[in-house]
């Protein structure tokens, strides 16, 4: 699934290839995963232009020179591909035509992404109930959100009201590379250990986003190239255990994470 990384260079390959192009048409291949009316879509954006993007967690938002903001969600396979000539790629649900004789294709395969519109994303983000981004949240509203928290740590950085954009394979890696056993209690957490798990969120979403979300790419020492059932820590070499927290499949080094 395109987790918050994956979403951030979506974003970025939009920027660079679709900004400031005129929709002159649009082909809507399944309906179903249009939020709005075909007709209302197609009505509202042909002729418009995109202007701007944004993302917040996984959504990623597309502001028009018209009234509509277009809102992208991926699901487990969506992706962009921007192209001139030949038939749009297999699976493309949304195909956006521009008056450069390029087009944007929404691919998703198996059809769990979607896309729609909004006014405002302000609005949108408070009528989803999402948190603030979790790359662009500052240690104080982090701060603030987490340390009056009574709960399991681990099923609290997945919940998306709180902060939007940890999937489950960043979870486990921020609380490994923070030393903490993913079913610590907030309540036990000291000030440093707060600082620790956002500074250490900050540093792996930014290295996720630089490489493209490309494993292969990360530095050694991330727990995403131990995080199997067959896997050893880097750093103790023990045996990497998986257990159920939330409901979540989790990875852990249990002489290597601390609980609290």
């Amino acid at each position: 699934m395109p987790e918050l990384p994956e979403v951030e260079n979506f974003r970025k390959y939009f920027e660079g290839t679709s900004l400031g192009q005129k929709i002159v048409d649009i082909e809507i291949d399944d309906p179903k995963l249009v939020k709005v009316p075909s007709d209302e879509f197609l009505q509202t954006l042909k002729g418009a232009s995109f202007l701007s993007t944004d993302r917040i967690g996984k959504f990623f938002f597309a502001r028009t020179s018209g009234e509509k903001v277009v809102v992208f969600h991926f699901g487990l396979t969506g992706k962009f591909h921007y192209f001139r000539d030949g038939d749009p790629p297999r699976f493309t649900r949304v195909l956006f035509h521009f008056d450069n004789g390029f087009k944007l294709s929404f691919i998703n395969m198996r059809k769990f992404g979607w896309v729609d519109l909004t006014e405002d994303i302000t609005d949108y983000q408070n009528r989803r109930g999402l948190g603030p981004d979790a790359q662009k949240i500052s240690f104080e509203e982090f701060f603030d959100k987490f340390r009056k928290r009574k709960s399991i740590l681990k099923p609290k950085l997945l919940d998306q009201k709180l902060m939007a954009g940890v999937g489950n394979w960043i979870a486990d890696e921020i609380l490994y590379q923070s030393r903490l056993h993913p079913e610590s209690l907030i309540e036990n957490l000291s000030d440093e250990d707060f600082k620790t798990i956002y500074e250490k969120m900050q540093h792996i979403l930014d290295i996720a986003v630089k490489e493209e979300a490309d494993f292969d790419r990360f530095p050694d020492y991330f727990f995403i190239h131990h995080r199997k059932d067959d896997g050893f820590c880097h750093h103790t070499g023990d045996a990497v255990v998986k257990i159920e927290v939330g409901g979540r499949g989790t990875y852990f080094s249990p002489n290597y994470q601390v609980k609290k």
